[in-house]
């Protein structure tokens, strides 16, 4: 499982100390058992008890655990740390030869870690939000945070839902200096320089991308013997799992999971089962019930401590997974770096630059053209605004990119808000890869013409030199037409959960009149909150507002300010 770490940077003191006291207790609370694994007077860490970092100063890890020796970085990570969070996509925590530390992200951004700047001038820093927040006397929420998740999904830009905890952005970094204080910054992101260059030969390229993402995976399903990759309907699951037999020695040890994103169809899990009858795979489908919804929900909650959206239905098949030992391989960025994702509309040359701009923050905050229907008025206007003006200056800053669309859609869309699903909530399971993000990968990716991968026409390559068997499959979205039947997030079970939890929170007041009126134990009023939740975009507005009346639930103890109808609309 992904391995968990805490601690503090700067001049240590017995209030300091007993901040990261705090946080070893609220793992322990939890069942993670934590010892310290490097220690001076201006930094302390905690990871894992009996782990390979223990007693040492210097770690690196992501959603899979700590590295394999078969990937372990070329450079010392405490003389040059960039070198590390690339090579193996890592975060880490570093004590230099002058006692002084470095506490860093990893390339993608799609790996977790949280930095709470306290009073007294030391930074807080933890894998686990809710154990920084046990170390907090009191907490200020951050409101803009909450109109970015109603309207994308996940706070941007790194914020969280609090004031002064962040969430580390690609290749960021904190560091100590020799008198205690703590600087935070961020190296250049190798990603900006990988462009679109003349393409001589594709197959090449091609096995080149197979054969980085098959050593990737290599070493984890070697030391464990097993492989238990995501099946979904779709291309980048397929190949992950393809990828996952040809690397393993005995095929028999590799399980392949499906589970339903509730599209309201069947479909992915009918071609999940075609492609692992084809690929000869051991396949589990496991399906959520309807009277599981809320528990389904509040442990996803939990799970990514409320700073997401999007993959509740995740939840059964984790529980599963559990139980069954092995590295879990996630497709995470296929589509936006493989799959010619997100492009800009086809008139994009057209568009004025702040028409483009407005263009790319709109198709990732597409739920807001249906804001009217779930949100009082002036939430409504308060949510599209001021998420809009939050994601601008990511668009502007790679407006004239050659990669623009993608960066933009990558940071606005997969960091903050679809990394959290493997990060946080597969990597609790078992030991999570997400082989498309790795760094050799995405250069590969992002210096191919655009046209090379528009509308997935690199997949066809990509899957053939995964396994020939794979080439000509349709997926689920092929097949897609009208939705078969209801989503479960729809069904009454779900409905009476979401509408009693939202109108009788604090957040009722966000609602729309319908909503918020709408009398749950009449089938009409019941009805009413189901066809909002059979539609895609109410449904995620119908989510934020769910997320953000457990998180004040969670956390009403601690927060200075709890009145969400006025911190949303006023944020």
């Amino acid at each position: 499982m992904s391995t968990p770490v805490c601690g503090v940077l700067g001049q240590l003191t017995p209030a300091s100390q007993q901040q990261a006291e705090d946080m070893v207790t609220a793992a322990q609370q939890e069942g993670v058992e934590l010892q310290a694994a490097g220690h001076n007077e201006t930094g302390i860490f905690y990871t894992a008890a009996g782990t390979s970092a223990a007693g040492v100063a210097s770690v690196l890890w992501n959603a899979a655990g700590e590295l394999p020796a078969a990937l372990a970085p070329t450079k010392n990570p405490a003389t040059d740390w960039t070198a590390a969070a690339r090579e193996a996509d890592a975060c880490g925590i570093h004590q230099r030869s002058d006692g002084s530390w470095i506490l860093h992200g990893s390339v993608s951004g799609t790996q977790v870690l949280y930095v709470y700047e306290a009073p007294g001038g030391v930074v807080l820093f933890s894998t686990r939000l809710r154990w920084l927040t046990r170390a907090a006397e009191q907490l200020s929420p951050d409101w803009q945070s909450w109109t970015e998740i109603i309207a994308f999904g996940a706070p941007l830009s790194g914020r969280t839902t609090f004031a002064g905890i962040h969430r580390l952005k690609p290749m960021e970094y904190l560091e100590t200096t020799g008198e205690g204080r703590v600087n935070r910054g961020a190296a250049h992101w190798a990603w900006e320089d990988y462009t679109p260059q003349p393409v001589s030969d594709l197959q090449d390229i091609t096995e080149a991308t197979i054969g980085h993402m098959s050593a990737q995976m290599r070493p984890y399903i070697a030391e464990a013997g097993t492989a238990n990759p995501m099946l979904s309907g779709g291309r980048d699951s397929r190949m992950l799992t393809a990828l996952a037999l040809n690397e393993s020695a005995e095929t028999t040890e590799v399980t392949a999971w499906t589970t339903s994103s509730d599209s309201g169809t069947a479909l992915e899990e009918l071609i999940a089962a075609q492609v692992a009858e084809t690929l000869e795979v051991d396949h589990r489908i496991i399906t959520g019930r309807y009277s599981q919804f809320a528990q389904d929900f509040t442990e996803y909650a939990d799970a990514v401590d409320y700073q997401a959206s999007f993959h509740f239905w995740l939840m059964p098949v984790v529980r599963r997974l559990k139980e069954t030992p092995g590295p879990i391989f996630d497709g995470i960025g296929g589509g936006v770096l493989l799959g010619g994702g997100f492009a800009d509309p086809p008139n994009a040359h057209r568009l004025s630059r702040q028409d483009l701009v407005a263009a790319r923050i709109g198709s990732r905050a597409r739920y807001l053209t249906e804001a009217q229907k779930v949100l009082a008025e002036t939430a409504a206007a308060g949510v599209s605004s001021r998420s809009s003006a939050a994601a601008e200056p990511v668009a502007q800053q790679y407006l004239d990119h050659p990669n623009g669309h993608t960066l933009t859609s990558y940071l606005l869309r997969t960091v903050p808000g679809i990394a959290p699903a493997p990060a946080k909530v597969l990597g609790r399971a078992q030991p999570t890869l997400m082989p498309m993000v790795s760094d050799p990968v995405a250069q590969l990716a992002l210096s191919l013409p655009h046209e090379v991968k528009a509308d997935g026409a690199w997949y066809p390559y990509l899957l053939k030199a995964a396994d020939p068997r794979l080439e000509g499959m349709e997926t689920a979205d092929d097949l897609m037409g009208r939705r078969h039947h209801k989503r479960r997030i729809a069904s009454v079970e779900a409905a009476a959960y979401l509408g009693g939890l939202i109108q009788n929170g604090p957040a009722s007041g966000l609602l729309a009149p319908q909503l918020r009126e709408a009398d749950l134990s009449a089938p009409g009023g019941l009805m009413t909150w189901q066809r909002m939740l059979n539609s895609q975009r109410p449904q995620h507005l119908i989510r934020g507002l769910a997320m953000l009346t457990l998180w004040l639930q969670e956390h009403q103890g601690q927060l200075k300010d709890s009145d969400p109808v006025k911190g949303v609309q006023n944020a």
